[in-house]
C-alpha cells in the first residue's frame, strides 16, 4: 500500500510526451482534449448528470477536476506532457474552452449539438446549449490519442500520481480508477493487464505522496538527449516561424549576406548531425534553381508539351521534378530555392504557384494539399510523365487521380537582390509571400563552423497544420484577439491607401503569432513573458507583411503618414508589452524591426520616393 513512486512517474512522463511528433500545437491538443473528457467524467461520476456549465457551481467543479488531471505541483501544470509547464494563475482548463469554440457556439445556436473537439476524427463528448453531454460511444475514441499500450499504461499512472492504491498491480491500478471515474471510461483507457503489470514492474511503492518539481521534469529530456521546445538557434527562429506560418518565403538583402545559403542549411538541419545527407554539400532534400531574365512563363520550372516529334512529349521542369520527389518523402521538408529570384517577372513564370498556394486545405486525413499545379490530362503523355516522375505506386496513382498538386513539406524560398538589373515585386506576390530581410552582416560569422548552427528541424517545427486564423482561433482566442486590436490600429492608418491588409494578411499575422509563442525563452534559457512574446512577432509579421508592401512617392507616401504608422506600431507594441520599443536596443528599449524599417524609409523619403526595400 502506498503512492506511485517518482521515477515511475518520470517514465510516465517521459512516455507520454511522445503522443505526437508535434510536442508544439499538436501535443497541447490532445492533452487538452484528454483533460476535458476525464474531468467531465469526473463530474458524471460525482453528479450522475450532464454538465451544465450555466450553474457557476458546475462550472468550478469541472474547472478544478481539470487542474486535478494536469497539475504537476502546487502552482504548476502541464499542458503537453513535455517541457511546456505553466503556471496555474493561467488557468489549467485552458483559458480559451469556455469563452471560444464549441462552448461559446453552442450558446449561440442553442439547437445544435457540437462535437468535442471538433477537428479531427476523435470526438469525445458532446456540447449543446453551454451543456457538457455525455456520449458513451464517443469513448472508444480514446484509442486515437493513446494510440499504444505504453501510452495507455503511462496515462493511467499519470492520472492516479496523487492516489493512494492497495499494491502496484493492474489489478489495484484498475479499482483505483474505478472509484475517480465511470466504469464505461475506464474500460476505455485501460491497458492490457499483462502489459500495464510490465509497465509498473522493478518500483516499489512510497509510503508519502510524491512531489513532483517543474525542474526534474524538464531535467528528464536533457538526460534523454531529447530537445526542448526552445532547441532551436534563436538567430533562426523568424524563419522557422515564418516558413510554418506560410511556406513561401522571400529572402531579401544585399549580394553576399548568404541567403541562399541560409536555405541550404535550413534543409541541412533537418538530418541528423552524422547522417549522410547532413554532410552532403547538398542535401537530398535541397534544390536550388538559378532564375534566369528571358524567363516569362513556367515552361523552364514546370515545364511544356512538345509536339516537335510528332508525338506530344511533356518536357518536365526541375521545379516539377522536385515536387515529386517531395511527395516521395512526405516526412521530410523539402527546400527549393529560387536564386535571384526576381530576375524576371515572378508574376509571369510563377504565376501557377501563386495560384495554387493559396488554394492549401487539409483532406479528411488532416493532409494538406492544394490544387493541381499541372491538371491531369487523358492524353498518353500525361501517364507517361507520371511513370518518369516517380516510380512508387502510390504516389504515381495520386497524380493519374488528382493531378500534381503541392505536398505540404515543399518549401519554396526566393532570394531577393534590388538593383537596376532586377524587377519590383507586385502586391499579388508580397501578399503571398513572407518576407524577411537580411541585411546585417558580423563579419566573424561563419568562422568557426563550417554549417550554421541551427539546431534539429522536422515537420513539427516547419510543417503547419493550421492554414488560416479559424484554425487557431479557438484555441487562442486572447492571444488572437490582442493580434486583432492591434492589427485593427494599424489599418486605421492604411485606410484610404493602396497598402490596407485584409483577411489574407490577418490570417498569417494570427498564425505567425501563434507558431511563435513556443519559442518563449531566451538565449540564456530563461523564460520570457508572453506578451513580450506576442509583441515580438507582431512587430516582425508587421515588417512581413505590411511595411513590404508600402512604396511610392510622396504624393501616395507622405512623411505624416509614416510618422502615423510609427507611432500606430510603438504605442500597439507598448500596449501589449511595456518595453518599451524602440529604433534600436538599450538598456531601456527593445529594438522594433519594423519601428527601425520605418525610420530607415522616412529617411528615404527625403529623396523624393520611398520603398521597404533597399
Amino acid at each position: 500500500m502506498g503512492y506511485l513512486p517518482k521515477q515511475l512517474l518520470h517514465k510516465a512522463y517521459l512516455t507520454l510526451s511522445t503522443l505526437t511528433e508535434d510536442h508544439k500545437q499538436g501535443q497541447t491538443q490532445l492533452t487538452s482534449a484528454l483533460r476535458h473528457l476525464l474531468a467531465f467524467d469526473m463530474y458524471y461520476k460525482e453528479q450522475e448528470d450532464d454538465c451544465d456549465l450555466d450553474y457557476p457551481k458546475n462550472r468550478d467543479s469541472f474547472t478544478e477536476n481539470v487542474k486535478k488531471i494536469v497539475t504537476v505541483t502546487g502552482c504548476y501544470y502541464t499542458t503537453n506532457f513535455y517541457t511546456n509547464i505553466k503556471e496555474l494563475e493561467d488557468c489549467g482548463v485552458g483559458s480559451n474552452f469556455y469563452s471560444a469554440g464549441v462552448v461559446n457556439n453552442s450558446k449561440q445556436n442553442t439547437s445544435y449539438t457540437y462535437d468535442y473537439p471538433t477537428r479531427g476524427q476523435f470526438p469525445l463528448f458532446k456540447v449543446r446549449n453551454n451543456t457538457l453531454i455525455r456520449e458513451i460511444s464517443y469513448y472508444k475514441n480514446i484509442k486515437g490519442y493513446l494510440k499504444t499500450q505504453d501510452l495507455k499504461c503511462a496515462f493511467v499512472v499519470w492520472v492516479l500520481r496523487n492516489q493512494w492504491i492497495n499494491a502496484l498491480d493492474a489489478t489495484s491500478i484498475k479499482r483505483q480508477l474505478l472509484s475517480l471515474f465511470t466504469r464505461e471510461l475506464v474500460e476505455s483507457m485501460m491497458p492490457k493487464e499483462e502489459k500495464l503489470n510490465e509497465f509498473v514492474m522493478g518500483f516499489n511503492m512510497d509510503s508519502n505522496k510524491v512531489k513532483l518539481t517543474v525542474s526534474e521534469l524538464l531535467d528528464l529530456f536533457t538526460e534523454k538527449g531529447m530537445k526542448s521546445d526552445n532547441s532551436v538557434n534563436p538567430k533562426y527562429r523568424p524563419y522557422i516561424t515564418a516558413i510554418k506560418s506560410k511556406p513561401f518565403l522571400l529572402l531579401a538583402g544585399i549580394s553576399g549576406t548568404g541567403k541562399s545559403r541560409i536555405v541550404r542549411e535550413l534543409a541541412r538541419a533537418c538530418w541528423d548531425e552524422d547522417s549522410k545527407e547532413s554532410k552532403a554539400q547538398k542535401p537530398r532534400n535541397f534544390e536550388m534553381v538559378q532564375v534566369k531574365p528571358n524567363w516569362h512563363d513556367s515552361s523552364e520550372l514546370i515545364g511544356y508539351v512538345s509536339r516537335v516529334s510528332g508525338e506530344p512529349v511533356y518536357v518536365t521542369g526541375d521545379f516539377l521534378k522536385f515536387v515529386a520527389r517531395a511527395w516521395e518523402e512526405q516526412n521530410v521538408p523539402y527546400f527549393l530555392c529560387l536564386d535571384e529570384m526576381n530576375l524576371a517577372p515572378v508574376e509571369q513564370y510563377f504565376a501557377e504557384y501563386l495560384s495554387v498556394v493559396e488554394s492549401r486545405k487539409a483532406d479528411e486525413k488532416g493532409n494538406i494539399t492544394t490544387d493541381p499545379i499541372l491538371k491531369k490530362s487523358k492524353e498518353d503523355w500525361y501517364r507517361v510523365l507520371t511513370s518518369e516522375l516517380t516510380e512508387d505506386d502510390e504516389v504515381r496513382n495520386r497524380f493519374l487521380e488528382d493531378g500534381i498538386c503541392v505536398p505540404q513539406n515543399l518549401i519554396v524560398v526566393g532570394t531577393v537582390n534590388m538593383d537596376e538589373t532586377t524587377f519590383s515585386f507586385s502586391r499579388k506576390v508580397l501578399d503571398r509571400a513572407m518576407t524577411i530581410e537580411m541585411n546585417e552582416v558580423d563579419l566573424y560569422g561563419g568562422l568557426d563552423s563550417r554549417y550554421e548552427r541551427i539546431g534539429k528541424l522536422g515537420t513539427a517545427e516547419l510543417t503547419g497544420t493550421a492554414i488560416e486564423g479559424v484554425d487557431v482561433y479557438e484555441e487562442y482566442k486572447d492571444v488572437c484577439d490582442t493580434a486583432i486590436d492591434y492589427l485593427q490600429n494599424i489599418n486605421e492608418k492604411l485606410e484610404g491607401t493602396p497598402f490596407k491588409i485584409a483577411y489574407r494578411t490577418r490570417n498569417e499575422v494570427l498564425l505567425y503569432v501563434v507558431n511563435n509563442l513556443p519559442y518563449n525563452s531566451d538565449e540564456d534559457e530563461d523564460n520570457l513573458k508572453q506578451e513580450y512574446v506576442i509583441a515580438r512577432a507582431l512587430d516582425e509579421i508587421t515588417n512581413m507583411k505590411v511595411l513590404s508592401r508600402i512604396e511610392g512617392d510622396e504624393s501616395k507616401v507622405s512623411m505624416e503618414f509614416l510618422d502615423d504608422l510609427y507611432n500606430a506600431i510603438k504605442d500597439g507594441l507598448d500596449n501589449i508589452f511595456d518595453g518599451p520599443f524602440g529604433i534600436k536596443e538599450t538598456d531601456e528599449t527593445f529594438k522594433s524591426v519594423s519601428l527601425a524599417k520605418l525610420d530607415e524609409m522616412k529617411i528615404r523619403l527625403s529623396s523624393g520616393y520611398t520603398s521597404f526595400w533597399s
